[in-house]
């Protein structure tokens, strides 16, 4: 697009960061069995980052994996790489239609009782400015990422709540304390925290994303959420952003596995957090993290006291 070539740009990393998969988050290494008890849901699942998790899952040992996407042949594509690895995961392949909510309904009726939810189904409108973009392009990033990711989460919460698994009575029983967690990881954007001229649908899609993570995170006490930085594919940007993409898939594939399984993952939840960012470090970062109130969205000037999960009471 023509026009300013100058824009806002976005903070530098909170930490140092990574590229591609490194020892701390090897689903094959440090976190191998780690996902054990794990059944997962991932969309998107058949390319990119969707196709990473969803190998990671499996070598980190989760004992069912259901993923979808709108292609049937990209998911047997994925499906048999996995079953290539040989961990003994139970796969159910399904397609849907992320912005249609019947077809989520049926994705989850097929799928059973998930324990993790990965929302990483997504779409960017071609850069173009606001007097001259298409409606449908422009609607439709709003609907992938944010409608997609909307629907996905209601159904995950609805069929815990029919497993009975969102009763926080039961949850605190003795026979039910080694019974794993809930987890939601949303796939965000660097771009949620920036002004990209051309982006005015996928860019708010994602900056919303973030600020629904926050209500999913305080409305959902029992439910582990974050909001992931991931980068789209090379062909759908602008080329003087290519540079800035080396993040690997791997990398996002085993920084999921990271959160959705150790304790010391914690103090992320319900905030914005990269995939690029080096575990070890952001560890050693979590008390400034917690008490400077750091990775929420903000209107400057308007900051919000965000309060701790225990101070707040919805019923």
């Amino acid at each position: 697009m023509s026009g300013a070539t100058s824009f806002p740009k976005a903070a530098p990393p909170l930490v140092a960061t990574k590229h591609d998969i490194y020892p701390a988050i090897d689903p094959t290494a440090a976190l191998a069995n780690c996902a054990n008890r794990l059944a997962v849901l991932i969309t998107g699942a058949g390319r990119g980052v969707g196709r990473a998790e969803a190998l990671a899952f499996a070598q980190a040992g989760a004992r069912k994996l259901v993923l979808t996407s709108r292609s049937q042949q990209e998911l047997d594509d994925v499906k048999q790489a996995i079953l290539d690895l040989d961990t003994g995961t139970d796969l159910v392949v399904h397609t849907a239609d992320l912005t249609d909510h019947k077809s989520v309904d049926d994705l989850f009726d097929a799928a059973g009782d998930i324990d993790v939810l990965v929302n990483n189904g997504g779409y960017l409108e071609p850069c173009t400015p606001i007097r001259s973009s298409d409606p449908q392009d422009w609607c439709r990033s709003i609907d992938v990422n944010l409608k997609g990711t909307y629907l996905a989460t209601r159904a995950f919460l609805r069929s815990a709540d029919r497993h009975g698994r969102l009763d926080p009575d039961r949850a605190s029983r003795p026979e039910h304390a080694d019974k794993v967690g809930l987890t939601v990881i949303n796939t965000s954007s660097i771009g949620s925290a920036g002004t990209r001229p051309g982006f005015s649908g996928y860019q708010p899609a994602k900056s919303m994303i973030n600020r629904f993570t926050e209500f999913l995170h305080f409305e959902e006490p029992l439910v582990r959420t974050g909001a992931v930085m991931t980068k789209l594919a090379r062909d759908s940007m602008p080329p003087d952003t290519h540079g800035l993409l080396t993040d690997k898939p791997e990398l996002a594939g085993g920084f999921a596995v990271w959160l959705a399984t150790q304790t010391e993952a914690d103090f992320l939840r319900g905030r914005y957090v990269s995939a690029n960012w080096d575990v070890t470090a952001l560890v050693k970062k979590a008390p400034d993290v917690v008490e400077r109130d750091l990775l929420w969205t903000r209107v400057v000037g308007q900051e919000q006291v965000m309060p701790r999960a225990s101070q707040v009471h919805l019923y």
